[in-house]
Formats: C-alpha cells, sequence, structure tokens
C-alpha cells in the first residue's frame, strides 16, 4: 500500500456509513385512496405467507381488520419494497405482477406504507393516455407493539418455561408432564388476562382499544377451548362437561336483562306467566347455573291465603310442583365418583317421573314445568329449542345429555347442532367449530386471521403435547408449520426499537430456519451505543453467525472512523480480522508523521492493549513510537534494536523504508564520536540492501512524494540533517560506520 496514491484522495476509502435510512418522497402518493380501486389484487410471497392478502380479506367478523387513517406528516413511514419490481407493458396485464412479494425496510419501525403498482384493464382507458393503478395501504405496526409491549416481554417468560420443559424430569412421565402443559397454558391465559384488564383500566376507549380488547377475549377463547380439548389427554372422569360448561360461562357469559325486560319483570302481576321470567330460567338451567335457578323459582313460590278451597289446593299444588324441581336440581349427582352410574339413572327416573306428575289447570305454567325438567334430563328437543346459538346449545347438550362423555364423543354430537344453527362465518367462530371437530390444523387456519401471537403460540404449546402426533391425525401439520408461524410473528419484533432481542430469542428456538432469518436480520439492527451494539454482538456468538459479527463489528469501526475515533477503530478491526483496513490506518498515521515529524497517535495507542498477537499494522506502530521513545528517553542501544526490528519486518510501505533508514544516520553518527558498537556490521550491510530497495524505479512516484514532504520540516536548520532523494546521506554513513567497525575490531 502506498502512502501517496497518485490520485488526490484520502488516505483511507471507504463508503460512508449512515445509521438513518435516506428520506422518502410521499408527494407522488397525495390522494390516492387508502384500498384498492381495481379489482385484480396480488398474491403475496411464500415468505410472508400472503401479508397483504390476509389482512385485505378480513372486512368483517371478529378477526384483526385492516384500519384506514391518515399519516401524520411528521411520522416517519416504513416503506415496503416489492420484488419483482413493476414492468410497465401497455399490450397486457403483466403475469408477472400477478404473484408479487413484498418486502419492508427493516431499519425503521415507525408505521409502514405499503405500494401496490398495478395497470388497470386496457379497456378501461385510453390507449393513448394508459395510466398506472396505484394502490397505497397504510398500516401501523408501532403502535399494536407498543401497547402490547408488556404483555409480549411476560409472554415470553412462559415461552422460555414451555421450551425448557422438555428438559425436566416431570416430562418423563405422563401424568406429571400434562400437569406441566396445563400450568403453563394456565400462565398463558393469566397473561391475556392481565393485558386485558391493563386495557380495561384505560379511562378513555377508543375504538381501537376496544377492538384489541375483543381480539383478547377471542384469544382467550379459543385458546381455554384448546386446552379443555387437547392439553389433558388422561382419563379424567366427568371433568369435560364440567369444564365446556365452566369455559361458555367464562367466556360467553350470560348477558344482563335488558331495561326492557327489566320494566316487563317490575310491572307483571304474576311472575309466573312472564315469558320474559320462564326464558332467563331457561337459560339458567341450560348452562347450569342452578343457584340462580333456584333463586328465580323461589320467587315464584307464593303465599297461600285461605280464601276458598278451590284456590288455596291449586296454590299449593304449584308451590309443591316448585319446591320438587328445585329438590330435583340440588340433588342432581355431581359425578366425582366411580359410582354415579346407578346414582344418574335413579335421578333420571324422579325426573322422568315428576314430569308425569305434572298436570295443571294452567297449560302455560305446566308445559314450562315440563321443559324444565326435560332440559335436567337431557331431551335434545328440549335443550335445542331453548338455547339461543351453536354453542349454548352444544355445551348444554354435553353437560345435560352426556356428562360423562369424552373428547372424542363431540364430534357425534355436531350433526344435529349444525342442522339447527348457522355459525358465524367470524375467524374466532369457524375455528371454535373446527376445534370441536378436532381438525386443528383447519382451526390454526383461522386463528392466523385472529391474531399472529395466538397461532404461533398456540401452535407451540400444541406441538409440545402432541409428543405421539395424534391430535391432527394423519394429516398433522402443526410440527410442519411451528416455525413458520413463530417467525412470522417474529419479524415485526426484529424492527421495534425496545423488543427486537425478544424476537432473536424467539428465533433461537426454531432449529431449522431461525438461523436463516437471524442472518438475515441481525445486520440490519441499528445500534446507536455500545451497549446495544454489544448485545447484538452476544445474539451473534451465541447463535455462531461468525460472518454477520465479523460486519456488525467493521461497520462499527467504520462509524468511529467517520468521527475519528481511532483507538475504537482500530479495536474493532482488530476485532473484526480487517487486516487491510489497519494497514490503511497504519499508512495514514505514518503519512501524518512524514508531513509533521511528530508522533500524532501516541494517545490511540495507549488506549489499545498490544501484545505479540495484535495486528501486525498496529505492532509496527507501537514498535515505532516505542523507538522515538527510547531516543528521547537516550536509550540509544534498545532504540537501535527496534528500529532494526521495524525494517526487517516490512510491514510498512516500501517508501516508508527510508524514513527508517533516514532514523539510523544520527544513530551511526552517535556511535562513531562516542565509540559505542550500536549497530553490527550485519545491520549496516542490511541497510545497503533496503536503500536498493527504496530507490526501485516502481515506488519513485511515491518516495519523491515523501522526500517533498518531509523536507519541509527536516533540514539543517531544524536540528537535522539534510536529506536527498538518492539517499545520498545513509549510503554516506554506512561506509562511514563500517570503516569503524573494522577499526574497532582490529584493535
Amino acid at each position: 500500500m502506498s502512502l501517496f496514491p497518485d490520485h488526490n484522495s484520502n488516505i483511507l476509502q471507504f463508503t460512508p456509513f449512515t445509521f438513518e435510512p435516506p428520506p422518502v418522497d410521499y408527494s407522488q402518493f397525495e390522494g390516492v385512496s387508502s384500498f384498492p380501486s381495481s379489482t385484480q389484487f396480488y398474491e403475496a410471497s411464500i415468505i410472508t405467507e400472503a401479508f397483504l392478502k390476509e389482512d385485505a380479506y378480513l372486512g368483517k367478523g371478529k378477526g384483526k381488520q385492516v384500519e384506514e387513517f391518515e399519516p401524520k406528516p411528521e411520522t416517519r413511514k416504513q416503506t415496503i419494497f416489492l420484488n419483482p419490481r413493476f414492468e410497465y407493458d401497455s399490450d397486457f396485464w403483466s403475469t408477472t405482477n400477478q404473484s408479487t412479494g413484498v418486502k419492508f425496510h427493516p431499519t425503521r419501525s415507525k408505521d409502514f406504507a405499503c405500494y401496490v403498482f398495478g395497470k388497470e384493464p386496457k379497456e378501461k382507458v385510453n390507449e393513448e393516455s394508459y395510466t398506472l393503478d396505484t394502490q397505497i395501504y397504510n398500516c401501523s405496526l408501532v403502535n399494536d407493539i407498543d401497547s402490547r409491549r408488556g404483555f409480549y416481554n411476560e409472554a415470553f417468560s412462559v415461552f422460555r418455561e414451555a421450551a425448557k420443559a422438555p428438559l425436566s424430569k416431570e416430562w418423563r412421565e405422563k401424568s406429571l408432564r400434562e400437569k406441566l402443559l396445563c400450568d403453563i397454558s394456565w400462565n398463558y391465559v393469566n397473561t391475556i388476562v392481565n393485558h386485558i384488564k391493563s386495557l380495561q383500566e384505560i379511562p378513555t376507549k377508543d375504538k381501537q382499544i376496544q377492538s384489541e380488547i375483543n381480539t383478547f377475549r377471542d384469544m382467550m377463547t379459543i385458546w381455554e377451548l384448546c386446552r379443555i380439548m387437547y392439553f389433558i389427554k388422561s382419563e379424567r372422569y366427568q371433568r369435560l362437561s364440567t369444564d365446556l360448561l365452566t369455559w361458555l360461562n367464562e367466556c360467553y357469559p350470560l348477558g344482563a336483562l335488558t331495561e326492557e325486560e327489566l320494566n316487563e319483570l317490575r310491572d307483571s302481576p304474576n311472575l309466573r306467566n312472564t315469558v320474559v321470567f320462564w326464558s332467563r330460567l331457561y337459560k339458567l338451567v341450560l348452562r347450569g347455573l342452578f343457584p340462580q335457578a333456584i333463586n328465580f323459582l323461589r320467587s315464584i313460590i307464593m303465599p297461600v291465603e285461605i280464601t276458598s278451597d278451590k284456590l288455596v289446593n291449586r296454590e299449593s299444588i304449584i308451590n309443591d310442583i316448585i319446591q320438587s324441581v328445585i329438590k330435583c336440581i340440588k340433588s342432581r349427582p355431581k359425578m366425582s365418583s366411580y359410582d354415579t352410574d346407578l346414582v344418574w339413572r335413579n335421578w333420571l327416573a324422579q325426573c322422568s317421573q315428576l314430569q308425569k306428575s305434572i298436570i295443571l289447570e294452567n297449560k302455560f305454567l305446566e308445559e314450562n314445568f315440563v321443559k324444565i325438567l326435560k332440559i335436567l334430563s337431557g331431551d335434545p328437543e328440549a335443550i335445542l329449542g331453548k338455547s339461543s346459538s351453536w354453542l349454548e346449545g352444544l355445551i348444554a347438550l354435553i353437560y345435560h345429555k352426556y356428562p360423562r362423555c369424552d373428547t372424542s364423543d363431540v364430534r357425534s354430537m355436531l350433526g344435529p347442532i349444525f342442522i339447527r344453527f348457522s355459525v358465524h362465518p367470524d375467524p374466532t367462530s369457524q375455528a371454535l367449530k373446527r376445534i370441536f371437530y378436532q381438525r386443528i390444523d383447519d382451526a390454526l387456519g383461522y386463528c392466523k386471521h385472529i391474531d399472529p401471537w395466538l397461532l404461533s403460540h398456540l401452535t407451540d404449546l400444541l406441538c409440545k403435547t402432541d409428543l405421539d402426533e395424534t391430535i391432527g391425525g394423519k394429516s398433522l401439520l402443526l410440527h410442519q408449520h411451528r416455525e413458520g408461524y413463530l417467525i412470522k410473528f417474529t419479524e415485526p419484533l426484529l424492527t421495534h426499537p425496545t423488543l427486537w432481542q425478544v424476537g432473536f430469542k424467539y428465533l433461537e428456538h426454531c432449529e431449522k430456519f431461525g438461523k436463516v432469518f437471524m442472518e438475515e436480520f441481525i445486520g440490519k439492527i441499528p445500534f446507536d451505543n455500545e451497549r446495544k451494539f454489544e448485545k447484538i454482538l452476544k445474539i451473534c456468538e451465541d447463535n455462531g453467525l461468525k460472518f454477520d459479527e465479523k460486519c456488525i463489528i467493521t461497520t462499527m469501526g467504520t462509524k468511529y472512523m467517520q468521527i475519528k475515533r481511532y483507538a475504537s477503530t482500530i479495536i474493532y478491526y482488530m476485532r473484526a480480522g480487517k487486516d487491510e483496513s489497519l494497514k490503511a490506518i497504519c499508512s495514514m498515521f505514518l503519512t501524518q508523521y512524514v508531513e509533521s515529524g511528530k508522533i500524532t497517535f501516541g494517545e490511540v495507542l495507549d488506549s489499545i492493549p498490544v501484545d505479540k498477537d495484535s495486528n501486525e499494522s498496529v505492532n509496527f506502530l507501537s514498535r515505532y513510537r516505542l523507538y522515538h521513545s527510547l531516543i528521547q528517553d537516550e536509550f540509544y542501544i534498545q532504540a537501535a534494536q527496534v528500529l532494526v526490528e521495524c525494517l526487517r519486518s516490512e510491514i510498512s510501505p516500501k517508501e516508508f523504508w527510508g524514513v527508517l533508514l533516514f532514523h539510523t544516520v544520527p544513530l551511526m553518527k552517535l556511535g562513531r564520536r562516542k565509540d559505542m558498537k550500536i549497530f553490527e556490521k550485519i545491520h549496516i550491510d542490511e541497510f545497503v540492501y533496503y536503500c536498493s530497495q527504496v530507490l526501485d524505479k516502481r515506488i519513485e512516484d511515491s518516495w519523491l512524494k515523501l522526500v517533498q514532504r518531509m523536507k519541509r520540516w527536516h533540514y539543517k536548520e531544524t536540528g537535522y540533517f539534510d536529506i536527498s532523494e538518492d539517499l545520498r546521506p545513509v549510503k554516506v554513513e554506512c561506509e562511514k560506520y563500517k570503516k569503524y567497525l573494522d577499526k574497532h575490531n582490529s584493535v
């Protein structure tokens, strides 16, 4: 490397490094609709799994929807670049644009805008003015992620606990493993519930917050149903029906009476004949809310006033029937022991006998009492007739008709349910339907329309539960899709200013593709301080990303080079093994010495731990500085030894060898004058050899430039000797010193 290149440029040539991405001009897109006007749309690439298409598809239901908003002028936008690039063709609709992938800029964590370019059909426009149909989708990442930051951190701690579970002793035994998985599931649910509570505590709930609450409620509903249906696979006597009933009442609670219904109950002279009363009582019995149902029945027990024998007898009969129904409800077997078959049959016989014994003049009362008893005894027509939704009908049928069923029996009950009821097309309802059908792969397909967190974490826990791969049957895709779902959830976290570490921790648990995505994103994380930089390097070291580690260290060194913090630059370049860059820095410092005659890199070297294993260029600078220090302290023999080492190393640029040779002149003069044997004869021969190397025609221009610059301060009046381009002072002194050595040796 030459100290003085032919072109007039800086010593170090490198591309300037910037931490801020270039500004994007959005003015050309002003006034364009936020949603597509064309019927044509694009399928997203496999990597992003139809990101745009899925979000645009969800126009109704409880699923996550694309929201339209006007970006503020000060909001920085993140650009999603499309690949392949749009190619304008006025003759036909380009097939290359019908399958377009998306990729967003990874160094911006604010909002992003996706530009989808396409052409309107040719018949819609004039051939002379064929226009480009520009469609813009404005989406917000940062708002959702920032509001969920605490939730994501808490959920990741549970995810990490789940990842460690297979390594524990409890995992080996089936019953203990199921208990451990249920505990992990409960921790996830508690995390969801805590986030819902934090959202509900916000004083002013706008549309976005309410939508977030609904999303998390849907997540809890699906998660809890999966826990009941999948996470507990060992025999659990009579737990499924009660667990499902509890799930229904917690996730879809019975709503309060409307104001109109309350007024009807207040104004009614006799609750026994009020339709609202019996409708409410049916719901309480269907949902197994027996304490409330008993209170309702007690409210219609009327005191008997002795006015006529016939009236007294009629009221007494009705009161007796009410008491009998209450007794029947209270005596319902709890299904908690293994000898309940006989108890259950006896109780059903009592209900049947009570139905037959109810004969009243008031047929409205008789019909309602009988129907209550039919529901209690598990009559499907009565249960489904009084249910208002397929979920309520299914759970009531399981609880009252099949209280001892197992998860494998639920599928056979769904036929009559869906004949009578329709399922809402929203993703949550469709996912619940498929969970009951035990088609978990299809259910997860709808979960991705609800929230990527739910999809990724539920799939992960199901994979740990399904050790024998029987949850999804022969079409099981859980284990194939687990990493893809986790990666899709993780991608937005990787660009977040505070959650990027959590994102990379998730990728560490993706054995197959995690490292590939780490390599893709790790070099794009902006780092503005040493602490963040070291965290990024730790991720590279822990995951074997050697190349990325080297690139990041080089980038950090280049950053410090720009702000002229040379000590930090040298340290990072040494860590990255950038020998050529270190050689360039060494040449820069040597050039400064040639121009000024001063050692400007002393403080830099003081900040660098230099040893024999350090870079050779840095070692040369250290040895050269040591030479000047020894000269200043008048340790001439030691200085001469260091100078010879610097020459022999041949590390510095060849033209700088002449500077080292000039340094030998005063030492040889000093040795002759004070009769000190500073150099040996072999050293003098080496000096002559290096003189011939410096005067080589191939470096003649660089050598001449160096001498001219050095002459500005290296002349007699400043205390130095006059130098020349032909190294004559060195050659003359070498001859004199040889004669001195010959004379000294002869004596």
